[in-house]
């Protein structure tokens, strides 16, 4: 079964179109992130509409600089008061290209109240590294983090080993159908830790990703691992429930 564990169906105005155009590719299951309160509420609705649909709550790192402390703590409580109606914390991390240190403090204190969110309410947490990978890692393993997939993660040779070692998880997206170098990332991460995702609606060389593209990026990554795509299909299927829990797929 193909599964997109990363993204942000809310961001579509054709919701039941892609969801749709997925299931008609073999893309069973979704993982719609939110960013903020209202795509948290959002993403809330759809995965209640919809029985291929799941959803993940939190507060991207770039959103935290638009709210104050009491935004972000309205919305820390709405996870919490929400906790089991999502499969995952996220999307959360850091994401330190172009913020100020004192927007990097907020985002540290943000990310660490969503990883003891993750650890109390026993939830995979889904992390944004962006410019931060390093740092995203230590916290992660300072705060005891179990359950982690790091999305469109591409890092070092040193920082993969160190995720692998913690026995994270790491996302596939598009990128890898067009970028030789996530091609050769790719190929070093070994299958038992690898997801899929396309993190839609973000575009790739000028093309919106949609979900239904997951069979494609599985696709890709079989031609990459040398394996049948079936393979691709069920490994990356059992590692979702390994990550996830099997309740994370009640529905369908």
């Amino acid at each position: 079964m193909l599964v997109d564990s990363h993204c942000h169906l809310n961001e579509f105005a054709d919701v039941e179109m892609q969801v749709s155009k997925a299931r008609q590719a073999g893309v069973m299951l979704m993982v719609s992130n939110s960013v903020d309160l209202k795509s948290m509420q959002d993403n809330l609705r759809i995965a209640h509409a919809f029985e291929s649909v799941s959803c993940a709550l939190g507060l991207h790192p770039n959103e935290l600089s638009k709210m104050d402390e009491r935004t972000i703590e309205e919305a820390l409580s709405f996870i919490e008061k929400h906790s089991k109606e999502c499969v995952a914390i996220g999307e959360t991390g850091l994401d330190f290209k172009c913020a100020s240190k004192q927007q990097r403090k907020i985002q540290l204190e943000a990310f660490a109240k969503h990883i003891e969110l993750a650890e109390r309410f026993d939830k995979p947490v889904i992390v944004h590294s962006r410019a931060a990978r390093k740092e995203c890692i230590e916290l992660l393993e300072r705060n005891g983090a179990k359950k982690v997939l790091m999305h469109w993660f591409v890092a070092s040779e040193k920082l993969l080993a160190k995720v692998l070692e913690l026995g994270y998880f790491v996302s596939i997206g598009p990128s890898v159908l067009f970028n030789e170098y996530v091609q050769r990332f790719a190929q070093s991460v070994p299958l038992k830790n690898i997801l899929l995702e396309t993190d839609a609606p973000v575009s790739y060389n000028g093309m919106r990703a949609e979900p239904c593209w997951i069979s494609k990026v599985a696709s890709k990554l079989a031609d990459i691992k040398g394996c049948p795509a079936k393979d691709i299909e069920r490994i990356t299927w059992e590692n979702f429930l390994r990550l996830f829990g099997r309740d994370a797929c009640v529905k369908i």
